[in-house]
């Protein structure tokens, strides 16, 4: 009797003994406020940045020009500039009021800069400045705004267009050049944050390629003197002098520094690296002239070198080579476009 009473005593104890045991380790485990968790961040922001890209473009597409983040490829029709969502595949037309003079796309956002032309009467025309927001399709003039005014400018004559638009980054600050059929009359105009403007002071010279940086003592045009051979500031300093060779403005990048080309007859064997703030430079040497229009520096410090007899495009810090198929488009943040035919393609770095 005593016997099968401890017995049936032991065969209860299991089953309690086994659901402590079990609720031990929830409490250890998974209730337990200090407990450890090994949790990796999965970043799908730039794999979604990193697609194929195939869009179709006419014929006729003039000034291809990408987004540094590649979701977006626009080109000019002769009527009106077509925006190309390249994750959607989707056109979206640009409606411009006046004559199209110029656009480029932001340094770093899907926003694009657009100016346009309109008659100010006689001889004379204005400049008018636009924003277009790729991922709202919405365009909007720029304001004064504190006049609350449009921002525009009278040019001297009808020949007069925007050549080209340097944006210095983080003081979102924008240069505009502007110039007629010779650009030695050339004009470079500032821009600010309040989409005040104003017109910068620099001696009378043939104007070459512009950029911009952003130092300590705030942002600061960078610009080519093709008169007397100098890369020089508007601030009026000089950072290359060009006594043995041409000097040629690449760009500048995300800290600042300036990349000027040494060379002659517009191809260049030597890379400058120069910065306002630190008294240092850094010089690569190319085994053989290249053109400077094959040259790319991006805002990531990235110097491209593009071969289009061997269709393919060479970082030159690391060495690594990119192949493309097709005509040389531009290089964005993850890859190369070319155009193959009637399509516009990635290759991806």
């Amino acid at each position: 009797m005593m016997k099968n009473f401890k017995r049936i005593i032991m065969w209860t104890l299991i089953p309690v003994a086994i659901e402590l045991i079990g609720l031990l380790f929830l409490n250890q485990f998974y209730f337990n406020g200090e407990a450890n968790f090994n949790i990796k961040k999965v970043d799908i922001s730039s794999k979604q940045a990193e697609h194929k890209i195939k869009v179709k473009i006419p014929e006729d597409a003039e000034q291809i020009k990408v987004a540094s983040s590649g979701n977006y490829i626009s080109y000019y029709d002769g009527q009106s500039l077509q925006v190309v969502d390249t994750v959607k595949n989707d056109v979206k037309q640009v409606d411009l009021e006046n004559e199209f003079s110029y656009y480029t796309w932001n340094l770093d956002t899907d926003d694009m800069f657009i100016a346009e032309k309109t008659k100010a009467g006689g001889n004379s025309s204005n400049l008018k400045f636009e924003s277009y927001d790729a991922k709202r399709d919405e365009i909007y003039p720029l304001k004064n705004l504190e006049k609350n005014q449009d921002l525009s400018i009278l040019l001297p004559d009808d020949s007069y267009e925007v050549k080209r638009v340097a944006f210095s980054g983080p003081s979102n600050v924008a240069y505009v050049m502007s110039g007629g059929n010779e650009e030695t009359n050339g004009r470079i105009y500032r821009i600010d944050v309040m989409i005040r403007m104003n017109l910068v002071n620099f001696g009378r010279c043939k104007l070459g390629n512009i950029a911009a940086v952003n130092n300590e003592n705030g942002d600061e045009l960078i610009y080519e003197d093709r008169t007397y051979n100098r890369i020089r500031t508007g601030r009026g300093g000089v950072i290359a002098t060009g006594e043995n060779a041409m000097h040629y403005l690449l760009n500048t990048d995300e800290n600042n520094n300036i990349y000027i080309g040494n060379g002659e007859n517009n191809k260049i064997n030597k890379i400058f690296i120069s910065n306002l703030d630190v008294d240092k430079k850094k010089v690569y040497t190319l085994p053989s002239y290249v053109s400077k229009d094959n040259i790319y520096v991006t805002r990531g410090r990235r110097i491209y070198v593009n071969n289009p007899e061997a269709g393919e495009v060479k970082e030159l810090t690391t060495g690594k080579v990119t192949k493309y198929v097709g005509k040389f488009v531009s290089v964005y943040e993850y890859g190369v476009i070319s155009q193959n035919g009637n399509k516009l393609v990635n290759s991806l770095f």
